[in-house]
């Protein structure tokens, strides 16, 4: 689920539909969580095999790290890519806002995390764009999203956070135990998907 402070916007011809801020989320906040709406396809199911099928999750799943592929209910699936996001996925299963995030500015994601199958172009309208990811490219960009990530979570019992109680508790105790003792950080390395051949 995404954030409540956040909508659906058309972008533009290049970029499509996005997801923009409708209030002020700061650093820190919390901005999508799985929750039990959003559509889980199994590896190896019907859907996951069906080619009917295909089309809609190679554009708007994720993959998870066990190779279940998830397809947010709301907006969250038309979230696009940035080379300097403003927000990114962590080890603890949620996306965080890594800076201050202004009322209709577009919330981005850096696509490196989705585990993605075939290489992707891109278009994050910055001049220094990659212009295009390739599968497995997570572990060159695991510093600074790591660096950035622990930036964000230290601010995160100081803003407000209507999806925290969405967190698994399994999850909700990991965090805990992180911004209480600094110990067992999540690196975005655990978002990792190392496939073998699909069923």
């Amino acid at each position: 689920m995404m954030h409540p402070g956040t909508a659906l916007r058309w972008i533009g011809a290049e970029r499509g539909f996005g997801v923009v801020a409708t209030e002020h989320l700061p650093k820190g906040t919390i901005l999508y969580v799985l929750d039990p709406l959003d559509i889980v396809v199994q590896p190896g199911s019907s859907q996951d095999s069906d080619p009917l099928y295909q089309r809609t999750l190679e554009t708007y799943a994720y993959i998870e790290p066990d190779g279940r592929r998830v397809v947010c209910w709301d907006h969250g699936r038309f979230m696009n890519h940035c080379c300097h996001p403003n927000s990114l996925s962590t080890g603890y299963g949620f996306e965080v806002a890594i800076r201050d995030i202004a009322p209709g500015e577009e919330i981005t994601d850096h696509y490196a995390v989705l585990n993605l199958e075939h290489e992707m172009e891109l278009s994050c309208e910055r001049p220094d764009c990659c212009r295009h990811i390739s599968p497995g490219s997570l572990p060159q960009h695991q510093p600074w999203m790591d660096e950035a990530i622990r930036q964000a979570l230290a601010d995160l019992r100081a803003v407000p956070q209507p999806l925290l109680p969405l967190l698994r508790a399994d999850t909700a105790r990991s965090l805990d135990l992180y911004l209480h003792t600094g110990e067992g950080y999540a690196s975005v390395l655990s978002l990792q998907h190392l496939p073998g051949p699909r069923p």
